[in-house]
């Protein structure tokens, strides 16, 4: 597993900044002679004769681009646009446009050859015999992942302000090693709120509801909204550590959406696939169990059982959510039932049908006699005085959190 810890430099260093001139120069010469499909072992060997980089430089540069599709725009379109509208001069075009030095690291030389770590130290390796030693600070909790003696590729990027440096160490990890649970927390993913059902793997009997209120990241500028997207995450690591659950969430691909586009830019505005990126890797770390699968047809099944349940339809499509998850025919099942049966009786598309499949359609509908009867108890309200709805304790234990 990677994981990148975070540091800094504190102040320009004229070594750095003429290596980042070089270091960019090589990405653009490597990407323009592999668009005119020059072999990688010419292009490694021009680019270390025209940029008189170290060759673990020029590796990295070239590794960088290789993946690269046609047409790009090194340094941003909107950076390009500010140099052709005169309103930033060429040496500023240049400079913010090679801003970036990377070198990985390699098993062979324990370590990493050109950007080590050496204790409170950065050595920068300048070319033959030549190097230079920088003071760079890593947060103290990092420190215990750091080990000097393997192999971590490092990521200098300068400052917008000019002011030092950011510092990207990276290094492989072991993947923590977590128990099997035997609750889910499934995360219904919407603009605004992300609601959320922890379930019984066993029973798939709902332990608590809730929804977190992020309205504010909708509309909130990049920086911001990558700071609530954390706390977000936070948020749910803590809920799931505190009832023992997984953490699932869903898989949404609104750009293929049939939907209205203004729907679509709002859940979007979610930035819905950073959240579960960061998911993926802080909550391994945190030892929470992470997945995602796909949540198709939840929201149908939701808006059956929110009703008999109580809940609005985002919090019974999450719980519909974790019984997909946890038991798929019992969902199969679910997503059969009509919305105005309360008997449960299975509708068309799982009753006995005809052909060959009839049998086999018969045959799962007896196996979920108990099931249907199960939904038909816990999911149908009880009428108390005056024709009011009472329902389940479990039902009453829906959090509200903010973000």
């Amino acid at each position: 597993m990677k994981v990148a810890i975070p540091a800094g430099i504190s102040r320009p260093v004229s070594e750095i900044e003429d290596l980042m001139f070089r270091f960019g120069n090589a990405r653009r010469r490597a990407y323009s002679m592999k668009q005119k499909d020059i072999d990688r072992l010419e292009i490694l060997k021009q680019l270390h004769r025209e940029t008189d980089l170290p060759t673990r430089y020029v590796y990295t540069a070239y590794d960088s681009i290789k993946a690269l599709p046609p047409h790009v725009t090194f340094g941003g379109l909107k950076l390009q646009r500010l140099r052709e509208q005169g309103k930033i001069s060429k040496e500023e075009f240049h400079r913010r446009r090679n801003s970036i030095l990377a070198c990985r690291g390699d098993r062979s030389v324990r370590g990493n050859l050109c950007l080590r770590i050496e204790g409170d130290k950065l050595r920068i390796n300048l070319g033959p015999n030549r190097w230079v030693w920088v003071p760079i600070c890593v947060p103290e909790k990092y420190r215990s992942c750091l080990d000097e003696s393997k192999p971590h590729t490092v990521i200098i990027k300068r400052r917008m302000d000019g002011r030092g440096y950011d510092v990207r160490i990276i290094i492989d990890a072991e993947e923590p090693v977590i128990e099997e649970p035997n609750r889910v927390m499934a995360l219904d993913i919407n603009s605004g709120h992300v609601d959320f059902a922890v379930v019984e793997k066993q029973k798939l009997k709902p332990i608590v509801f809730g929804k977190f209120n992020c309205s504010e990241m909708v509309n909130a500028r990049c920086g911001k909204k990558k700071i609530l997207t954390h706390k977000l995450v936070n948020k749910v690591t803590n809920i799931a550590r505190h009832y023992g659950a997984e953490v699932v969430a869903g898989k949404l691909k609104t750009l293929y959406c049939k939907s209205h586009r203004k729907a679509n830019r709002k859940v979007q505005g979610m930035n819905q696939f950073a959240m579960r990126q960061i998911m993926s890797y802080k909550l391994p770390l945190k030892g929470v169990k992470y997945r995602e699968r796909s949540e198709g047809r939840t929201s149908q099944v939701g808006s059956k059982l929110s009703k008999p349940f109580g809940l609005d339809v985002h919090k019974a499509s999450a719980y519909a959510f974790a019984v997909k998850v946890i038991d798929n025919p019992s969902f199969t099942f679910l997503r059969g039932v009509r919305a105005d049966e309360g008997d449960g009786i299975p509708s068309v598309g799982l009753s006995g049908g005809s052909g060959l499949t009839a049998l086999h359609q018969i045959q799962m509908n007896l196996v979920h006699d108990e099931l249907r009867t199960n939904v038909r108890d816990e999911a149908t309200p009880n009428l108390g005085k005056g024709g009011r709805l009472e329902f389940e304790p479990f039902q009453t234990h829906i959090l509200q959190v903010k973000v």
